[in-house]
């Protein structure tokens, strides 16, 4: 049976120790879950004293180098331990072993890769120290931006993860974990900008943001890219332009989809990619659920996206 591994990267002091023990005193993550082998490269100032790993039937082995992990010691270690999962807390001063991101073995194969930053240094590591920090989140598939405050420049740590690892997700805390307000918010555009022009790999936190708030893209001018994904039975000038997201798989994808209307679409045909800049005005639909719509002053053809897929954050 196979045995999922967690990598854990991320500076000395980022929070990668204080993050597994949260995972491991996570109810739903530890569902089913009856040992867990940690394999630490690194000691910070968080440790793993005996009361906790007896609690949580957590075993941890002490490395330096990741040589030591041949088919033969993990095979030793799987016999000994018998774990149900094996967590991985890597050293980041150094780069991620090719090893682990291709499994240690058909056994143990590598099914997430987790990154907590600390907010309050992050521009100081990206300035002076960016190849390594590109090295830690070059993989990730969750960014975990801790030790957040009202003033924290969420725009510029996110622009600069996205730019090394443009697929992770990225979910911000304060200190001790709590929820935090950000003073700047989250968009990574200017939403009172004379027009908003959602680049394409923003596309879909802006959907997420106007299908949670539409009353507040009232009047807003937009540009937005994507494709003619639909008709609307009975409209001549209405199309439905989208982007799709993977929800686990390429082939298992849902539509982000928003009603653009004051189109000649009999000039297009479904699958082309369009640019369309207009108005955005909030509708009531018929369950009584509002939505959104763009009207449209201009449109223009566009190119396919690099990553067609969108992320939401």
């Amino acid at each position: 049976m196979a045995v999922p591994v967690y990598l854990f990267t991320g500076f000395l002091d980022a929070g990668k120790t204080t993050l597994i023990k949260d995972c491991m005193n996570d109810t739903g993550f530890m569902e089913g879950i009856e040992r867990t082998l940690l394999l630490c490269f690194e000691q910070g100032e968080v440790s793993y004293d005996e009361a906790f790993c007896n609690a949580h039937h957590l075993f941890v082995e002490y490395y330096e180098d990741a040589s030591v992990l041949t088919p033969e010691k993990i095979h030793e270690l799987d016999v000994i331990y018998h774990p149900s999962q094996v967590f991985i807390e890597w050293n980041g001063t150094m780069p991620v072993p090719e090893s682990f991101l291709n499994g240690l073995g058909d056994s143990w194969p590598l099914v997430q890769v987790l990154t907590p930053v600390d907010a309050t240094t992050f521009e100081l590591y990206i300035n002076a120290m960016r190849s390594m920090l590109f090295e830690q989140l070059r993989y990730s598939d969750t960014v975990i931006v801790n030790r957040c405050t009202e003033d924290t420049n969420a725009r510029m740590i996110r622009g600069n993860i996205k730019a090394i690892n443009r697929r992770a997700q990225i979910f911000w805390e304060g200190p001790f974990g709590a929820q935090v307000n950000l003073k700047q918010g989250l968009l990574p555009f200017d939403l009172n900008a004379p027009v908003i022009d959602v680049a394409d790999d923003d596309y879909g936190i802006w959907y997420m943001d106007c299908v949670e708030n539409p009353d507040k893209y009232a009047g807003k001018k937009i540009i937005l890219r994507g494709y003619y994904a639909e008709n609307i039975p009975g409209y001549k000038q209405t199309f439905i332009l989208g982007r799709r997201a993977m929800v686990c798989c390429a082939q298992d994808t849902s539509l982000c989809g928003i009603t653009v209307t004051g189109v000649k679409i009999w000039e297009m045909k479904k699958g082309d990619w369009i640019e369309v800049e207009g108005t955005l005005k909030p509708i009531e639909g018929d369950n009584g659920m509002k939505t959104v719509v763009l009207y449209a002053d201009l449109v223009r053809r566009y190119h396919k996206p690099e990553q067609e897929y969108v992320t939401f954050s």
